[in-house]
């Protein structure tokens, strides 16, 4: 998958900011769950960020940390009835409404979703591994990152802002 968004568009190479072992521990220490094999994979290679990819999301190292208390506070608040089990781990918020958590031990788990509102306020399964949901994520963000390169001009501004030009 990091070859696959290592295409000069959605990120270069020089734009991948893997974790070192300290920061990959204190990500595991965040939540009780076991980390999985492909999850800390993903920490050590781009668990600091990668350009365009997933870019504004709680996804990266350090707005990953809390994200299991920040879903568990979005549960309550929608009265779900939904309960972490102990292998469950989050690794994923968008806007503080939805969230992507791993279920299981393998190397490998199954993803499920959150949306606030939807399916009944509980989670839903969605993937059936962590690498399928970072396969579709990509595969998502690869084509739609090209299209908004070819019709929008982004400007870098002197404190470090971006205007985007239509």
């Amino acid at each position: 998958m990091v070859d696959a968004i290592t295409d000069g568009i959605t990120a270069g190479p020089d734009q991948l900011q893997g974790l070192p072992a300290e920061a990959v521990l204190a990500v595991e220490r965040d939540q009780q769950a076991p980390m999985a094999d492909a999850y800390r994979e993903f920490l050590s290679l781009i668990g600091g960020g990668a350009g365009r990819f997933m870019q504004g999301e709680a996804v990266y190292h350090p707005h990953v940390l809390g994200l299991g208390t920040a879903a568990l506070e979005l549960l309550e608040e929608n009265e779900s009835p939904f309960l972490f089990e102990p292998t469950d781990r989050v690794f994923f918020m968008h806007q503080g409404y939805q969230f992507e958590f791993m279920r299981g031990t393998g190397p490998d788990p199954e993803v499920w979703s959150y949306s606030e509102g939807e399916h009944a306020n509980v989670p839903v399964h969605s993937y059936a591994s962590f690498t399928d949901w970072l396969r579709a994520t990509a595969e998502a963000a690869i084509p739609a990152w090209k299209h908004h390169v070819e019709t929008v001009r982004e400007e870098i501004n002197a404190d470090g802002s971006i205007t985007l030009h239509w």
